[in-house]
């Protein structure tokens, strides 16, 4: 049982792992997209500036810090 509890655990922990590079590739796929279509460093939500810090910090954000301050409240 302990056997087959640890390949579980791991079974999803590797399904865990793929599933979080998947959306971050997703992500960088985005950025890259918006660089393309001039819209890199623009808010999604309020169509303001992304800062630089917050930019150099997560290159792929979409969304400026009140913004994302916002949606992480709701």
């Amino acid at each position: 049982q302990a056997d087959a509890g640890a390949k579980t655990f791991e079974r999803e922990h590797e399904i865990s792992l793929t599933n979080n590079a998947r959306d971050l590739l997703l992500q960088i796929e985005r950025a890259l997209q918006r660089l393309d279509d001039g819209t890199y460093g623009v808010c999604e939500n309020c169509g303001e500036p992304i800062g630089k810090g917050r930019l150099q910090a997560a290159p792929r954000a979409t969304l400026c810090i009140p913004c994302k301050q916002r949606e992480e409240r709701r």
